[in-house]
């Protein structure tokens, strides 16, 4: 059989083969980006390992000097001489240790003055007790805690958390995990018999936490499940904020609360945590502790997978949130997660499969969903960046007003058009009819000139261009904006591309390398305020914010890809409101239609003429007329947090 010639080739085959060809080269592209961020790592951790070593070195070397004078003839003598003087210095040695551990004792930090001020009192507690007998719905909630060979001081403050609870409907199950320290084993039948709500399982052998936990599972008779570790604390109203929450959200699924970590000197370093952020869980398990779930869902979603385990939890929420999008938040700590030589509080390295466990996860998560994408580690962040297939790469149409003169123009397109590898793109500089002709400085670039009538007005020159453009994407580019890496337009389009994104925002730096943008916080300083705007550009932000993929409530249109339906659905920019005013106000009317605002800081570009934090007085009027009720409280943005600065800072004011 002979083989076909050329012309059977129809154009709809080349198409279809072309079309693969890009895919494999932005797999490779992306695979030889991710080895070269991991080869980046390595030589950082060499780099330490290769320092350690000196250290060790130069500290034997120390040691051995240090033994060889011990030994000498002359220490001799000094001994003998100073020997009067030794014990007065002994005794002033004594004295200045005591004085150093009383002081270390007495001294706090901000968090601690803080959190002593915001935590329940015993009087808080009492009427807590009270008003918990009033409530309408008074669920049981099953405590779930496996235990494996742990020190009996840190279970017993474990169950005594659960004894000082405020809401008094609660089981503890104890599901011994094969542990063979006597010590516990002898006390856990005391531990269990402190009270009638305690009830001790055992397993027989040890067979892991995601094993120890279903046994919990299969015994839990509460309507509400939620988990202790067996080393961690629990505040004692969080069983009632959960319990006083479902009162008013009584559909509620899933509920989570702030935490903290428990230290050798006391509370630290707390994670204040937005409302539901599906793209913010993604990049890691922010979600934490402390989480209860109706049992229904859980056995409805299977339980735990030993083949997790290390991220157990990570791969249990994933699954539970495929069933219900009824998740609440509660802004509060509740829980002290224990920082011990074994456990990730201190490090995600503390155990090195977890994190290998938390990417199986997220990936079996994305294909459960039907979404076709690539989970690495960000080295950076030991946090996940997803590559999803970008499914067909739409036409884009790129919106430029010309407002900043030609050098800055040229500057824009030329980057523009020599540093992006996105497939399928227009270029559409709108001007105004103040400014007659081509811009001489992009006669060698493709483009379409828009020649805008009215006044100079930033929002009706987007709406314009958008108006005049057929593409089924649009993106918003300031002319001051410099691209910097290729793929920046592929990474936002394939968050664009999902049904639930109405809009993306790219990761914008300063000339100077500080952050400009990193999403919008609304709420702040008056009406709102870029995130970590001059933090150092590869800061990663409080809990990593500022270097992951997350929602955020508005991002800025010197950069911002949206899909044409979605912008007209939501009515464009309004024209009576300045440029980040009318930013803003587009991304709320997204929200407010059901999107998402997607925040990525892998498309990485300069913005050399930012917007400033002024706000013009009549905007921001209306804007805060139009959206009282998000402006007092942004979703992704903890309300424990600074009120005046988008910096994720606790707000100290107490």
């Amino acid at each position: 059989m002979s083989s076909p010639s050329s012309d059977s080739f129809d154009s709809d085959t080349v198409a279809e083969l072309n079309a693969k060809l890009r895919g494999l080269q932005r797999t490779l592209h992306m695979r030889g980006a991710e080895l070269e961020e991991a080869h980046r790592h390595i030589a950082g951790l060499e780099e330490k390992l290769l320092k350690l070593k000196e250290y060790q070195r130069e500290l034997k070397r120390l040691k051995e000097e240090r033994q060889r004078l011990r030994k000498s003839a002359e220490r001799r003598v000094g001994q003998i001489l100073l020997a009067p003087y030794r014990l007065p210095t002994r005794l002033a040695k004594t004295a200045w240790k005591r004085f150093n551990r009383k002081r270390k004792r007495l001294a706090t930090t901000e968090y601690q003055k803080w959190f002593e001020q915001h935590r329940a009192k015993a009087q808080d507690l009492q009427r807590m007790r009270d008003e918990a007998r009033t409530f309408a719905s008074r669920p049981l909630i099953s405590i779930i805690t496996p235990v494996f060979d742990t020190p009996v001081s840190r279970l017993e403050e474990a169950l005594a958390s659960a004894l000082e609870q405020a809401y008094e409907d609660w089981e503890l199950l104890l599901i011994d995990d094969g542990s063979t320290d006597l010590d516990l084993l002898r006390m856990l039948p005391d531990l269990a018999g402190r009270d009638r709500r305690i009830v001790l399982a055992r397993l027989g052998k040890h067979e892991g936490i995601s094993a120890a936990s279903n046994r919990g599972l299969d015994l839990a008779r509460g309507e509400w499940v939620t988990f202790l570790d067996h080393d961690d604390v629990l505040e004692p109203d969080a069983l009632f904020q959960i319990v006083r929450l479902l009162q008013t959200h009584p559909d509620a699924d899933l509920i989570y609360s702030d935490e903290d970590k428990l230290a050798e000197n006391g509370f630290e370093a707390p994670v204040f945590k937005p409302d539901w952020s599906p793209d913010f869980f993604l990049s890691y398990n922010y979600i934490g502790h402390l989480t209860a779930i109706r049992r229904e869902l859980l056995e409805k979603a299977g339980g735990f997978r030993s083949e997790f385990d290390g991220a157990q939890d990570y791969d249990l929420f994933c699954r539970v949130t495929e069933l219900t999008s009824r998740i609440r938040h509660i802004p509060r700590v509740l829980y002290h997660w224990r920082r011990s030589e074994s456990s990730s509080a201190i490090s995600v390295r503390q155990k090195p499969g977890q994190l290998d466990a938390s990417r199986r996860a997220i990936e079996d998560h994305l294909k459960r969903r039907g979404e076709t994408a690539h989970v690495a580690v960000d080295w950076r962040t030991h946090a996940f960046r997803i590559r999803r297939e970008l499914s067909e790469p739409k036409k884009i149409s790129i919106v430029i007003p010309n407002s900043h003169g030609e050098e800055a123009l040229a500057r824009c397109v030329e980057s523009l058009t020599t540093k992006t590898d996105y497939p399928d793109y227009e270029i559409l500089i709108v001007q105004s009819n103040n400014s007659p002709g081509a811009p001489r400085c992009l006669s060698g670039f493709p483009h379409r000139l828009l020649q805008f009538s009215g006044p100079p007005n930033e929002s009706a020159a987007k709406n314009y261009g958008a108006k005049e453009s057929d593409a089924p994407w649009l993106l918003f580019l300031d002319d001051t904006v410099e691209i910097v890496d290729p793929d920046w337009l592929t990474i936002m389009a394939e968050h664009v591309q999902r049904p639930k994104v109405g809009a993306v925002g790219a990761r914008l730096l300063n000339a100077s390398g500080t952050v400009e943008h990193a999403g919008i916080v609304v709420g702040v300083n008056g009406t709102a305020q870029p995130a970590f705007r001059d933090f150092p550009a590869e800061h990663p932000g409080v809990n990593r914010q500022s270097q992951i993929t997350r929602n955020c409530s508005a991002v800025s249109s010197a950069c911002m890809l949206t899909r044409r339906e979605v912008f007209e659905e939501a009515g464009g920019f309004d024209e009576g409101l300045s440029d980040a005013l009318a930013d803003v106000d587009l991304c709320l009317k997204i929200r407010r239609a059901g999107y998402l605002i997607v925040y990525t800081p892998f498309a990485k570009l300069y913005w050399h003429q930012a917007q400033s934090d002024k706000m013009e007085a009549g905007g921001d009027a209306i804007l805060r007329q139009r959206w009282a009720n998000v402006l007092e409280r942004d979703p992704y943005y903890n309300p424990n947090l600074s009120r005046e600065r988008a910096d994720f800072s606790l707000e100290l004011r107490l």
